[in-house]
């Protein structure tokens, strides 16, 4: 093999064993919000399950610990090969720092950037600065009354409601359904005051499918979303856990355009993400300092 085809090989190795990590992080996430439904029952905030509840959730657990071993069991031999594998010396700079400089630059204009408009049929928002006040330390269903006022003057056609649960049950469930596009699941924990303090799963399905808010869409396009979803909940959380709610409810509204909108990047709307995703169309709608919700291919987002 030349050079070239042994850094493709190992580069293609190492995409998988990250894509495994990511799914395990994923497994692992579900893992802890069964754990915690069983913390709140033994520290006396929430009732005994049901049967039919106790049942669900077991079922859920080993589902998740299922999935996490057999990825487990795919990612050592995956580390195995790449580690047995050595790569080609490379000329010139070290890759490394040559990132580290163009990440440099790219801040540096970004700090002298004029501030330009977004591409057309894109809606933007800057979420954190101008938004966040609005709905900071609002209630759940105070959260959702701001959300319908907000997509009502904005003509934006996505509702947004609390499913019924059982009173055993320690988490509220929310249905967004951006018409015509999907249909997105809120799995939240609120405090004693009725705010959303936590959001344990965000789950992304077509507009046409019925499935449980614990299992995954058919579609990759909304896989692929909710793997997203996970980097965007945790990003809310950290920079504004008083908006968290809110933040999650507006950034998934933006999706409205996910199928009509170019990426901000290429200006093309189908790109090839992935052996495993394929070609979707920008699923990456920016939720970062930056604020502006940019529809990007997630390759396109990091050039």
């Amino acid at each position: 093999m030349t050079e070239q085809e042994d850094i493709t090989a190992a580069l293609e190795k190492t995409q998988n064993a990250l894509h495994d990590v990511e799914l395990m992080i994923n497994s692992l996430n579900d893992v802890r919000l069964s754990v915690h439904h069983v913390f709140h029952i033994l520290q006396g905030r929430s009732p005994p399950l049901s049967g039919a509840a106790f049942r669900e959730n077991a079922k859920f657990t080993y589902t998740a610990l299922e999935s996490l071993a057999k990825l487990a069991i795919n990612s050592e031999g995956l580390l195995n090969d790449t580690q047995s594998m050595e790569l080609p010396k490379l000329q010139g700079p070290s890759p490394i720092s040559l990132e580290t400089k163009q990440k440099e630059a790219q801040q540096e204009d970004k700090d002298n950037a004029v501030p330009t408009k977004p591409l057309p049929g894109v809606v933007a928002a800057t979420f954190e600065s101008e938004k966040g006040p609005e709905y900071a330390n609002l209630s759940v269903d105070d959260t959702l009354r701001w959300f319908e006022r907000k997509v009502r003057k904005s003509g934006t056609k996505v509702r947004a409601s609390r499913l019924e649960t059982q009173q055993s049950f320690p988490f509220s469930t929310l249905k967004i359904n951006v018409s015509g596009v999907m249909n997105a699941f809120i799995v939240l924990e609120a405090n004693r005051k009725g705010r959303c303090q936590s959001i344990s799963r965000l789950v992304v399905f077509g507009a046409g499918e019925e499935s449980s808010v614990w299992e995954d869409s058919s579609h990759l396009v909304f896989k692929k979303i909710s793997q997203i979803a996970v980097g965007a909940v945790d990003y809310f959380m950290d920079r504004a856990p008083h908006s968290l709610l809110g933040l999650a409810l507006e950034w998934i509204s933006m999706y409205s355009t996910l199928f009509t909108a170019p990426c901000s990047g290429c200006g093309k709307h189908l790109y090839f993400d992935s052996q495993q995703f394929k070609h979707l169309p920008p699923t990456l709608y920016t939720y970062d300092d930056q604020g502006m919700a940019l529809p990007f291919h997630p390759a396109c987002q990091k050039k």
